[in-house]
């Protein structure tokens, strides 16, 4: 019978207040943690991949997320979280191509190949909407059209900085008025552990990055049942679901969720210990597939 190692792969771009309490939780339930920097090798080779028994994606960069997940996952190391939910969570068109074939609640969209096409939008959205590039973190690079002019400011922007195009197709998306917060949910397994609002009065963008106040909040019933839905399609994992509540419909819309949610300042205010259930999650996973590995 093969013997199940208890180790765990912690990849990371650096130890930040995050990693360093999941690593301790870990080591101190009796985990070996090996903590992998973006700028070392993976243990890709055989016998040392078969020393791990899971991997813990938390790099800051999303191309660096995805690229070490699929070596990982190809090698034979289960992902957390997986390279499918990696590579959705990381590219905000593919979400939205995911979410609508899957009726999940989001606003209303469209993927814009050409500067050209975005002129379009004005007919579908009307005066006010929202340019996303498919890749981005913190806010970057997400812009409000408010009117034509606006529109030919950005248009002209990114020839400058973009004569070939590269950086299409982006996400044009209808602006939302949600008010002065977001809502962030917390998902670890298939379980939302903690939502707060983040309120922000001087910026349109409601990221606790960029300095929006924290507020929890009770995870409700609608807010529990698009957890459901959003972890039957990306698989269990660790994720923060960012969600706008639209007051003229009266319901909660996916805005986009995060494959490696940042916990540092909030979870000192909502008190929900978001490290101890990722380590209890992790520790959930290598046991069973240890009682699996027994009873083959």
């Amino acid at each position: 019978m093969k013997q199940t190692n208890s180790d765990i792969l912690l990849c990371v771009t650096k130890l930040r207040e995050e990693e360093k309490r999941i690593y301790e939780l870990l080591q101190q339930a009796g985990h070996q943690v090996q903590v992998n920097l973006d700028s070392m090798e993976l243990p890709l080779e055989q016998g040392w991949a078969d020393q791990y028994g899971i991997a813990l994606i938390r790099c800051l960069s999303q191309k660096k997320a995805l690229s070490r997940s699929t070596m990982l996952e190809l090698s034979g190391i289960e992902t957390i979280n997986s390279v499918k939910a990696i590579n959705i969570c990381t590219n905000k068109i593919h979400q939205a191509i995911v979410f609508q074939k899957h009726n999940i609640p989001q606003p209303r969209f469209k993927i814009a190949f050409t500067a050209d096409k975005i002129l379009e939008s004005f007919e579908d959205f009307g005066n006010i909407f929202v340019i996303k590039p498919p890749s981005s973190s913190w806010g970057r690079g997400i812009a409000r059209i408010v009117g034509k002019e606006c529109l030919d400011g950005w248009i002209a922007a990114r020839e400058s900085l973009d004569p070939t195009q590269q950086s299409f197709p982006v996400l044009v998306q209808e602006y939302v008025d949600k008010g002065d917060y977001d809502i962030r949910v917390v998902i670890v397994g298939r379980k939302p552990i903690v939502a707060f609002r983040r309120v922000s009065v001087d910026n349109w963008k409601t990221n606790t990055h960029l300095g929006a106040e924290v507020e929890p909040i009770a995870v409700d019933k609608e807010i529990e049942s698009i957890c459901s839905k959003l972890t039957e399609v990306l698989g269990e994992g660790i994720y923060g679901l960012d969600l706008f509540y639209d007051y003229q419909n009266k319901r909660y819309l996916v805005c986009e969720v995060n494959q490696n949610p940042e916990f540092s300042k909030s979870w000192k205010i909502h008190g929900v210990d978001v490290a101890a259930h990722i380590a209890l999650y992790l520790q959930g996973k290598l046991a069973s597939r240890t009682r699996q590995e027994v009873n083959a």
